[in-house]
């Protein structure tokens, strides 16, 4: 599934900025995977500066990369919210609803707002 996104962020990259209008959508950096360097003497660690140039990307599917890589919970409002919309790659966003259904059945089904009123 990360290779999967790896994919279509590269495909969707771009090297010009995105019409102003849709810039909200688009995040500017590198595809590089954060590396960083062995640790000092202390322990510290620095992040390697990407050898790829800068480029725009997706927020949408970075979004859905870095969830499907740490297999982070969704609640109902975070896989509704327009920011992370997967509606412009109908594949991915049928692969993404799949991989969450098959992976954890129940975190797609949390409705955040119903859990905190019965927490409190």
């Amino acid at each position: 599934m990360v290779a999967l996104l790896d994919r279509m962020i590269r495909a969707e990259a771009l090297g010009d900025a995105p019409p102003q209008a849709e810039r909200g959508d688009w995040m500017f950096g590198s595809v590089d995977p954060t590396e960083f360097t062995e640790p000092d003497e202390h322990g510290w660690m620095a992040i390697v500066p990407s050898s790829l140039p800068r480029i725009w990307i997706p927020r949408a599917l970075c979004f859905w990369r870095m969830v499907v890589s740490i297999g982070g919970t969704i609640s109902l409002e975070q896989l509704a919210h327009p920011a992370h919309s997967l509606a412009r790659w109908p594949a991915i966003e049928q692969a993404v609803r799949s991989y969450l259904a098959i992976s954890a059945p129940d975190l797609i089904l949390i409705d955040s707002a119903r859990e905190s009123a019965t927490r409190h």
